[in-house]
Order: structure tokens, then sequence, then C-alpha cells
């Protein structure tokens, strides 16, 4: 594989990971202001700054409608900008972007198959389109490119200079000039910071709750479909709600219970406490996490870590689900995984993939927001209902069969991996209740639940849980 190929499939790789998190429609992903810019050398990608974008309005120019917008380069976006003024359109299938005095930058046929006369970075030459599948594995493999294939326009004499465009969307997600490139940042966390930094939104962690206040926090997975708009997949939901307080360590401890569901598996978390510390600059959950008392509002910048240099995003934005319109502190730490703060409930969380986290109901000062998801029931697949510490001598596991089944239950020490329960049966179709009985339980320790069954028409399967016994 040579450079060029490497460099393409470098930059799309990040590029196109965030294209699964958009927002209802796909078409939003373009709406995306905050770009990074890098140089690729040597198979190394550096960071050298962070670009956003400000729209203006649009201008007539030529008979042609043109969007003006200003773009702003720094590295810290609290210090200085170095800003300039452009012209863009799409039209007649020609995207073309001009500079401040209405020279152009790039003009290019960007649904032309084929090799053209075109400019990019203000040099008119042949250019050469490679349309790219981040899918495969190297360029021989064949694929039949769509409207939401990018599509990379390069100088025949020079491959490393070239556009990346993406046609359904209209937007230039890459550009490189040889030097260096500049990379449009997708997906629904810089929507969100975008639309934060739009409105300078500010957020304060300093809550205010009242025993009895809840919040119920909703994963689902999200995708397109052939119309472009998302479908959505429940997942699991978590219920955190202030039950009480108490003092640890002369600090005043708020007390959470927390229980949740899976609507994947069926399977039901048992209410647990989680308890949030209060100190005079901020919180701590389960003394691990501290969250700062402060005012959060838009950060754009490059830090270093671990010897290079990586990006810093925050912001403050607001979404609506269920009914209920709440705000939220989005962190992008350049590393795989979203993280976010609630300035209204003590429970930051994070996503990763195309999995969204969201507050479909609030309960605060008494008052509720929203629309509470409730458990359902699996009935077209084996799973477990429940797994329950009935007594000091006996765990009850309910399970739901498609059918008739013999099932093998094993409960393992975990630090010594010996059986200390075990139970063989036959069940029917439909609910069951089992028990296994053990002299060797002890009482506050975890134990792990292995399930085995094979059922009349040959088919079977296993499960892996855990058990804590509570009394």
């Amino acid at each position: 594989m040579d450079a060029f190929l490497r460099t393409t499939l470098t930059i799309l790789a990040i590029l196109l990971s965030h294209f699964s998190l958009a927002q209802s429609s796909r078409n939003e992903l373009a709406n995306s202001k905050i770009y990074v810019r890098a140089t690729y050398f040597n198979e190394e990608n550096k960071l050298i700054g962070i670009q956003t974008r400000t729209d203006f309005g649009d201008t007539l120019i030529d008979n042609i409608i043109y969007r003006k917008f200003q773009t702003f380069d720094f590295v810290d976006y609290a210090a200085q900008k170095d800003t300039r003024i452009f012209y863009e359109c799409f039209a007649n299938d020609i995207y073309c972007l001009l500079d401040k005095n209405k020279k152009i930058v790039h003009k290019i046929n960007y649904r032309n198959n084929k090799e053209q006369v075109a400019t990019i970075f203000g040099k008119q030459s042949n250019i050469v389109l490679e349309f790219i599948d981040p899918k495969k594995d190297n360029e021989m493999d064949s694929f039949i490119p769509t409207e939401k294939t990018p599509r990379k326009y390069y100088l025949k004499d020079s491959s490393d200079i070239y556009l990346i465009i993406i046609p359904d969307l209209k937007t230039l997600v890459v550009s490189n000039n040889g030097k260096f490139y500049t990379k449009q940042l997708l997906g629904d966390n810089y929507l969100g910071i975008s639309n934060g930094m739009e409105h300078n939104n500010i957020a304060s962690t300093k809550f205010d709750i009242a025993k009895g206040d809840e919040i119920q926090l909703f994963y689902r997975r999200k995708w397109y479909n052939t119309s472009n708009k998302a479908e959505y997949e429940d997942k699991q939901f978590k219920n955190f709600k202030y039950i009480s307080d108490t003092i640890i360590n002369n600090c005043k401890t708020l007390i959470l219970e927390v229980d949740g569901y899976s609507f994947l598996s069926g399977n039901y978390d048992h209410p647990e406490k989680t308890f949030i510390t209060l100190t005079d600059s901020g919180y701590y959950i389960d003394k691990y996490r501290f969250i700062q008392y402060k005012d959060y509002k838009t950060e754009l910048k490059l830090v270093e870590k671990n010897k290079k240099m990586g990006i810093f995003l925050q912001g403050v934005s607001y979404d609506t689900i269920e009914g209920n319109t709440y705000s939220k502190i989005i962190i992008d730490n350049s590393d795989p995984y979203r993280y976010f703060i609630l300035p209204f409930f003590p429970v930051p969380y994070i996503e990763f993939g195309n999995v969204q986290g969201v507050i479909t109901y609030s309960k605060i000062k008494g008052i509720e927001k929203g629309k509470k998801r409730e458990r359902t029931f699996i009935t077209h697949e084996t799973n477990i209902r429940d797994i329950i510490s009935k007594s000091k001598r006996e765990v009850e596991i309910i399970m739901y069969f498609v059918n008739d089944a013999d099932v093998e239950i094993k409960i393992n020490d975990y630090e010594t991996n010996k059986i200390v329960g075990r139970l063989k049966t036959k069940v029917k179709i439909g609910l069951n209740s089992l028990l296994v009985d053990s002299r060797k339980f002890e009482s506050n320790k975890q134990y792990s639940v292995e399930i085995d069954y094979h059922d009349k028409t040959g088919g079977g399967g296993s499960f892996s849980r855990s058990v804590i016994i509570n009394f």
C-alpha cells in the first residue's frame, strides 16, 4: 500500500467512525462547525491547530448563491485566533470556494466520475477521482459507490494535494494542500459543541436536588435507514434516585439508589447504592471521580497527552427526549469515549460507538419532566428475568424458556473458582423459578452464576451472571 493510500485511509478512518452519531437526519452531520488541522508525514499524524467556522448568510455572486463564512484558526479558543473570509457554494454539481477577494480557491464538479480539469488550492490541473470505502482493506476490493461515499479528488501530478467531498451531505470534509490537512469533525458531540459555541451557552455544575428527586439515563443504539432518517434500538436504562444522606469523614454524602434493565438480555439490575460526597469545590462519585463546581462553557484547545498533542473539546448543549428538555456538558478528550456531565443531577455518563445516552425522565424538586421507560419482557428467546439472593442458603434464578429443557446451574466462588452451589433440573416452556441451595454462601460476597441449558429441539445455550449474598 503506497503512502498516498495510507494517508487517505488514516484520515478517513477517524472521519467516518463518527457517521453513526449524527442527529435525527444524516444531513445534519454537515452542520458541525469544528475542524482539526494536522500534518501527516512518515505515517504519523501531528495536530497543529483547531479551526471553527461561522456562517454569515447568502450572497449572490455571478448569479449564483454563495454562503459567506469566516474561519478561526487557533490552538486555544480562549486565546488569539487567525481569521479568514470565504464564499462557498454547491450549485449545478459544482463545488466552488472563493477567498475574501472572490478569487477561486477550489472549483470542481463533485459528481464527475472521470478525470477532469478543475481547480484545487488555486491551481488548475487534471484532477483524478478516488472513491473511498473505509470498510475495504485495500484498493483492489470492489464496491459500488453511492451518494454517501466520500470522493477524493487529487491533482494528477501531485497526489498529496486533494479534496474529499461527500455528495449527499454537500460538505468538504477534508482538504490537504500538501503541507497540512483540515478535517471536519462529524458527530452528535461535535454538533452539540458547535451549537453551544454559537449561542455562548454556559452551565453550572452546582446542582440543587431534594430527597426523592431522580433521573432516568436511557441508552439506545442508533443508525440510518435508506431514507437517511435515524432509527433506534432500545438497549438499557438506569434509574438514579436520591433517597437519603449521611456524613462520611466529616463530609455530607448523598445516597443514590440505582437500578436498571437491559432490553437486549432481559436482565434486571437490583437496586444498589451510589455515594456522592460533597465538598466546597465539587463532588466525588463513589470516591473515585471528581466533578468540580464551576461554570462550564465552550473550550477548544490542543493539549499534550502521553507526549503527543491531542484535542480537548468542551461545550454546553440542550436535548429534548420524551418531552424532557435538559442541558448537558459535552467533553471530547481525543479517545473513543464521549463524556457528559449533567448540570442538574450528580450523574456523569459516557457514550461509545453508536450507542447514545439520553435523559428520558427527570424529577427535580418534585417537578417531573419527560416519560420514564419501563421494563419489558422478552418472550421470543430464552432469557434470565432475575437473580435474587433469597436467603442465607438460597439463590433464586427466574428464567423464561421458549422450550422444555434440561438445565444445569453452577454457583462459583470467584476467589477459589470452586463450585459452592449446584442444581440440575428439567424445566417447562414459559416462566420458571429455580432455587440453588448451599451452606457455603458467605454474607455480602459476590459469586458467579453459570447457567447451561439444552432443549428438546437440540438447541441450547449458556449465561454467565453474578449474585451478591445480601443476608
